[in-house]
């Protein structure tokens, strides 16, 4: 996913939570070859929701393990019944987001903002705004030179 379409998901996600319609008709506007905005919303649904799974599993970067223990937590990932579920939800959000209309893009973002609440532990509605805010300064830090 591209750092603008990281932005683009991120700012459709704040505005499904504060259930913005202006907001998400305006983020709908795409340019030809753009992913509509459910699709990109699900894609970085299932993303996140992947890292989440990843991180739990105990999976770093790969400069950041040895070789060994990054196996390990490849095969942790692939066995737990926690990940296999968040795949699954992952790709309902995505097999959704494929055929859905430009105005589903609200309600596939409050489903990827519940699916994240519902993994991360201790993390409940006061929560999202600012967990929003987290993950956008991490995707700018990222595309930072």
């Amino acid at each position: 996913m591209t750092p603008d379409e990281t932005l683009r998901a991120l700012a459709a996600l704040e505005a499904a939570w504060l259930r913005d319609e202006r907001a998400l008709s305006a983020l709908a506007e795409r340019s030809p070859g753009e992913l509509s905005l459910p699709v990109l919303v699900a894609a970085y649904g299932d993303q996140i929701l992947d890292s989440l799974v990843s991180l739990a599993c105990g999976i770093r970067p790969a400069d950041d393990s040895d070789p060994e223990g990054q196996a390990a937590a490849e095969e942790r990932k692939q066995t737990a019944v926690a990940a296999r579920m968040t795949a699954v939800v992952g790709r309902t959000l995505t097999t959704w987001a494929a055929s859905a209309p430009e105005s589903a893009s609200g309600d596939i973002g409050r489903a990827v903002i519940d699916a994240v609440l519902n993994f991360t532990a201790g993390t409940g509605e006061k929560h999202v705004l600012p967990l929003l805010a987290a993950l956008r300064s991490s995707a700018l830090n990222r595309t930072a030179p």
